[in-house]
């Protein structure tokens, strides 16, 4: 005979994350889709659930396992556990999550895509998926001869109450002074991607034009709270909802995994105002832009843009209007001037040299492009007087 009483699920999600929101809805939505036998607690990733948890003795859990003393506490249940972040290295238990090396090379080409040369990270140093996202980032980055300048801060996923907030925001913005701008920074979630975005504002930096910043996740509570909305990379919490049900579910009838790791690609950055609403979902542009900016320093034309991109010319600047507002000739200007900024920064040639090296063919019609883009000439960048 079959079971007639429902399994009881231990829900230790949150909702105040939109990934664990978007967590809930998933598993709730394979659970409908099977006709699970499933009733539910849902409460906190917190260790002072364990009392009431044993009391309630349920079948199976799914837990946001980012506090080690409940990860320990439901280890010592023995029972079926499935995790939906990776934020140890050893869990313990089944984890379903992104892939976060992916995460930080998605990060790496939107940038790159963009023309940036200057990059920074912004996240844990104790977190697996934080060291990973970094990780992932800075390889990829240091495949097109870039580094990456880090800034670790501690969001498990909030900021623990004992950590001194007002520290971190200090230590964050002599941080971000120091870096080359203009400067593109991928923060290991969107709550410290929307504090960099506030301690820029208060520290008079100019988002994304001195800083831009992306955030992972795509919470649109998070997005929508940042001054200016932020950019972020969407990954796919349904997915990992149904897949950590799944598990469960196969854990509890006591049938063999197929694999206890499981991590999915990310879903490509959804650009807001935090990095100029740029988007990469078009692969063709994607390319083209990289292309731009891995020959920012020649004379590339337009046609050969074009040509590269195996289209018409007049497809090719339609592709541009419609996914960038922008037109192939501004993106070459565009790509010329952040190289021409970064040489005017970290080097000591001459102006006439940086034109050269930034595919200007004169100097005069260098210095005219660049105080159009920047409000001031390329002699008072270099001096740190733009925008006073």
């Amino acid at each position: 005979m079959g079971r007639f009483a429902p399994y009881r699920i231990a829900l230790l999600l949150g909702q105040d994350l939109g990934y664990c929101r978007d967590v809930l809805s998933g598993i709730l939505a394979h659970a409908e889709a099977n006709r699970l036998n499933w009733t539910y607690h849902e409460d906190s990733p917190d260790k002072r659930v364990l009392p009431l948890l044993k009391r309630w003795k349920p079948d199976g859990i799914i837990a946001h396992l980012s506090d080690k003393k409940l990860a320990r506490g439901l280890m010592r249940l023995a029972l079926p556990l499935v995790s939906i972040t990776h934020t140890f290295d050893e869990p313990g238990a089944p984890v379903i999550d992104v892939d976060h090396e992916k995460v930080g090379e998605e990060a790496a080409r939107y940038f790159l895509s963009l023309g940036y040369r200057s990059f920074g990270y912004y996240g844990s140093r104790e977190a697996a998926f934080s060291r990973r996202r970094e990780q992932g980032f800075r390889l990829a980055l240091e495949r097109q001869g870039f580094s990456i300048s880090p800034c670790h801060a501690e969001f498990f996923p909030r900021i623990p109450i004992t950590e001194n907030w007002s520290d971190m925001e200090k230590q964050a913005a002599r941080w971000l002074h120091r870096l080359p701008k203009p400067v593109a920074i991928l923060a290991s979630n969107d709550l410290p991607a929307r504090t960099l975005c506030q301690i820029c504002r208060l520290s008079g930096l100019r988002v994304p034009k001195d800083v831009a910043i992306l955030g992972v996740d795509n919470d649109s509570s998070e997005c929508r709270l940042s001054s200016p909305p932020l950019s972020s990379i969407a990954i796919p919490s349904q997915t990992i909802g149904q897949l950590a049900a799944e598990m469960l579910d196969r854990m509890i009838r006591k049938k063999r995994l197929t694999s206890r790791a499981v991590f999915l690609p990310p879903q490509g950055v959804i650009a807001r105002e935090s990095t100029g609403l740029r988007s990469t979902l078009e692969p063709r542009l994607r390319d083209a832009l990289l292309y731009i900016q891995e020959h920012a320093g020649k004379e590339i034309t337009t046609g050969e843009v074009c040509t590269f991109l195996k289209m018409s010319r007049r497809a090719a600047e339609r592709l541009f209007h419609d996914k960038l507002a922008s037109t192939i000739h501004g993106e070459l200007q565009l790509a010329r001037i952040r190289l021409a900024q970064q040489l005017l920064l970290k080097t000591e040639f001459t102006i006439a040299e940086i034109a050269e090296r930034a595919g200007f063919n004169n100097p005069r019609r260098f210095h005219r492009v660049f105080s159009q883009y920047e409000d001031c000439n390329p002699s008072d960048y270099r001096r740190g007087l733009a925008g006073r």
